[in-house]
């Protein structure tokens, strides 16, 4: 209802916009669609910019691309308004369903290059370390709960694990922590948790590397240094440190293996056909034919 109304403002403007010349033509029903779907998309544009600008300034140039001048509108709008048959409502319908296919038109492009976007980063995921069982019940064993990644590369990083501190562990309070550390030696994106104990539980944490950091550390049985250290029972399991490319780094790669797939085809783009195989291919994993 909004955009109809702005339908009909723009074609108020149009009309009180126009001044008679010379002998004007009757402009056919098919040609003032036109005119009118491009004057919306103008006055929606200059809207969005919040940029105000005379309407002459806006509309002479696209009636003009038609072959038409502001008379030639002008005397067809007012020959519309006499005809019983032909009425204004009608021609801003047909523009208002066309600004609609256009408009999902583009919505479902966006869903293609989200799509494609989200292949690339799945396709460029990797588990860069992991374990599938630490338990440490002695001193000497919890330097197998510190964990250091070199050279690491700019993404997105997860790290998971699950852990039990069972009721044999003397240690009061125990904790997990990771940070970065950059080229220069300082540590950046420090976080810390306390380890529940008696329970299965779980640990979860994301962070954003570039090309700043070389090092990830994580201390899964971290102490604070004025605690008393005491004999450790505690059981982890599914350790993961998972990297995932940032998502133009990882189209491009996804590019530079698939050069002969037609979803890097530009020209395929443009076909109207191009978005059903694009998904099928992004789904599948396939070739299209």
């Amino acid at each position: 209802m909004r955009r109809f109304l702005h339908m009909i403002l723009t074609a108020g403007v149009l009309l009180a916009a126009l001044s008679a010349c010379d002998r004007p033509k009757d402009i056919p029903g098919s040609k003032l669609v036109n005119i009118f779907h491009d004057a919306f998309i103008a006055n929606a544009y200059l809207r969005e910019k919040n940029i105000s600008a005379d309407s002459l300034e806006i509309y002479e140039p696209i009636f003009r691309r038609y072959g038409y001048t502001t008379a030639d509108v002008r005397y067809t709008l007012s020959r519309i308004a006499e005809r019983k048959s032909s009425r204004l409502s009608d021609l801003m319908t047909s523009v208002g369903d066309w600004l609609s296919e256009e408009a999902a038109a583009e919505a479902y492009k966006v869903m293609i290059l989200d799509t494609i976007d989200n292949v690339a980063q799945r396709t460029f995921t990797r588990t860069i370390y992991a374990d599938t069982l630490i338990r440490a019940t002695r001193m000497a064993d919890t330097t197998r709960l510190k964990v250091v990644i070199d050279d690491l590369l700019p993404g997105e990083y997860t790290v998971t694990f699950d852990y039990f501190v069972d009721s044999l562990d003397k240690n009061r309070i125990s904790r997990a922590e990771l940070w970065l550390e950059r080229d220069d030696s300082s540590a950046v994106s420090r976080y810390t948790t306390v380890l529940y104990r008696y329970r299965n539980d779980a640990f979860t944490r994301r962070l954003t590397v570039d090309s700043t950091h070389r090092r990830l550390h994580l201390d899964m049985y971290y102490h604070m240094q004025h605690d008393k250290r005491e004999q450790p029972h505690v059981t982890i399991r599914n350790l993961k440190v998972v990297r995932v490319l940032p998502k133009a780094e990882a189209v491009d790669s996804l590019y530079r293996e698939q050069l002969d797939i037609r979803i890097f085809n530009p020209r395929l783009m443009l076909r109207d056909d191009y978005a059903q195989d694009s998904i099928a291919l992004s789904v599948h994993g396939t070739q299209a034919d």
